[in-house]
């Protein structure tokens, strides 16, 4: 008996059978990919009907190179998570042979167009890459108005900051302190209150977590502090710049606020007296972003305001350096310590000091006199050393100042310069000679307007009323006391979801 003939069947091509399955099929045409340029110059190239994805990261521009780090996604089906095809590949966009072997180590991977794709490739990232921030017209940037502080006084936001010190001063423990001020929004450092809370990056060439972690534990336990859950540590190995790249991911994934770096010996990678090293510290920084302070260290023996190593270490924190004196006398559990103002591009802020006590388990800071405190008189500033002299007396000749006070690096000519010079601290009595000179605020809260005449100096009048400033708080000026976030898929398509 003869066969019935079958119905003849409607055929479909492969591709059309592995689009239903949601698969990829090698045979689809090579459409214009989406481009999606990141905060940080970072570039998402997505092929949707391919389900492909190349991320091009760290892209830099030197003479007539395009140089970046190129990897390669494949997401085939919705419900599995997207499959790396290579590691991160250096790649020269701009060189023939560098993209051809590109090309070559993917197909060995994966039979596609690499090479048409690569070439788009390194065509939208010429065309999108810009060096740093567009420009733009200074008349076009919002007034920032005052200067605004992370923590009051010492971090200025999105600015580089830089404390030094010798060893033992307490640097890494103050500044432990102020990082969880930060993350906590409590004031663990009198005078130090933070102005935004958010989270904290710690990173550590010196040291492991179990002493930081221990000096954490003490700083809360002297406020019944339960657990800070933003505060983030990481122990580091090798160079700053070399782990920019993976350090401003995680900066951007988790918010971080402050970035502190303990410290710079370690972290330039290279002779901390090498110019080019240093500043491809400072530019690894910034090219991370955020508020960052960095601890330093002074050369042993020497006592000359700065940092050891390059004078970048002192003139390239655009929001100031700190020096830091700290001693613990034998057998005591209080550390004197003192925090010097010695550069700023922008306000000059007081000289303060602390008396920290290490006992019962906790850490305390207490505020305390920079006269007392401080190891090195002589760098405390001139008008603060003159002001604790004529804070015990009701007024003094400038020889006189000079005498009882006893103090290195002032004679009669300094003295007089920045009596006339603070008129928000000091005022000369009478009209006398010699001329005879007070603490301004203590006259104005002992003496009324009319029991003694008093004469105006070349900085300031008593009969406008209360100071500008006084001894014990001079925070006036003259007085020496971007984040990256993931890339968002560009088409429905790469996740086959909708």
């Amino acid at each position: 008996m003869p066969k019935t003939p079958e119905e003849p069947r409607e055929l479909k091509s492969p591709r059309d059978i592995m689009l239903e399955k949601g698969l990829q099929h090698d045979d689809s045409p090579t459409n214009e990919p989406d481009v999606n340029v990141a905060a940080n110059g970072d570039m998402n190239v997505t092929y949707p009907e391919r389900f492909l994805r190349f991320n091009v990261t760290s892209i830099s521009k030197q003479r007539r190179k395009f140089d970046a780090f190129v990897s390669v996604m494949f997401k085939p089906v919705p419900d599995l998570p997207a499959r790396r095809l290579n590691a991160n590949t250096h790649v020269d966009l701009s060189s023939i042979s560098s993209k051809e072997s590109l090309a070559r180590l993917l197909n060995r991977l994966r039979k596609e167009e690499w090479a048409a794709m690569i070439e788009q490739v390194a065509v939208a990232v010429q065309e999108n890459w810009q060096p740093g921030e567009a420009a733009v017209l200074l008349a076009d940037v919002p007034d920032p108005g005052e200067i605004q502080y992370l923590v009051q006084s010492l971090l200025q936001v999105d600015e580089h900051t830089v404390v030094f010190g010798p060893g033992g001063s307490g640097k890494s423990i103050t500044v432990l302190a102020i990082g969880l001020s930060v993350a906590s929004e409590v004031t663990f450092v009198p005078k130090l209150a933070p102005q935004r809370q958010g989270p904290v990056l710690y990173l550590d060439w010196e040291r492991s977590s179990g002493p930081h972690r221990l000096r954490y534990s003490q700083l809360r336990a002297a406020f019944g502090m339960d657990e800070v859950r933003n505060f983030h540590y990481k122990r580091m190995v090798g160079s700053l710049a070399d782990s920019a790249e993976d350090i401003k991911h995680y900066v951007g994934e988790h918010g971080i606020m402050l970035c502190i770096s303990d410290s710079v010996g370690m972290a330039v990678g290279g002779e901390i007296s090498d110019e080019p090293a240093v500043m491809g510290y400072f530019n690894a920084a910034r090219y991370i972003g955020g508020t960052w302070l960095s601890i330093a260290h002074v050369p042993k023996g020497e006592g000359n305001g700065k940092p050891i190593g390059s004078q970048y270490w002192y003139t390239q924190p655009q929001g100031g350096t700190y020096e830091v004196q700290g001693d613990t006398p034998e057998g005591s559990q209080i550390l004197s310590l003192t925090m010097i103002h010695q550069k700023t591009n922008d306000e000059r802020n007081a000289t303060l000091g602390w008396n920290v006590r290490f006992a019962d388990g906790m850490v305390r800071y207490a505020n305390a006199d920079p006269m007392d405190t401080a190891t090195d008189v002589g760098k405390i500033p001139n008008h603060r050393r003159i002001a604790a002299v004529l804070t015990g007396y009701d007024d003094l000749t400038v020889s006189e100042i000079v005498e009882k006070a006893g103090l290195p690096r002032i004679d009669a000519s300094i003295a007089t310069n920045e009596l006339k010079r603070q008129g928000h601290l000091f005022v000369m009595i009478g009209t006398g000679r010699p001329q005879r000179w007070a603490v301004l605020d203590k006259l104005q809260r002992e003496l009324s307007d009319n029991s003694r005449q008093l004469s105006t100096n070349t900085g300031g009048e008593i009969v406008r009323g209360t100071p500008i400033g006084s001894p014990i708080d001079d925070n006036s000026p003259g007085s020496g006391g971007g984040n990256e976030t993931e890339l968002p898929p560009t088409s429905d398509l790469w996740y086959l979801d909708d």
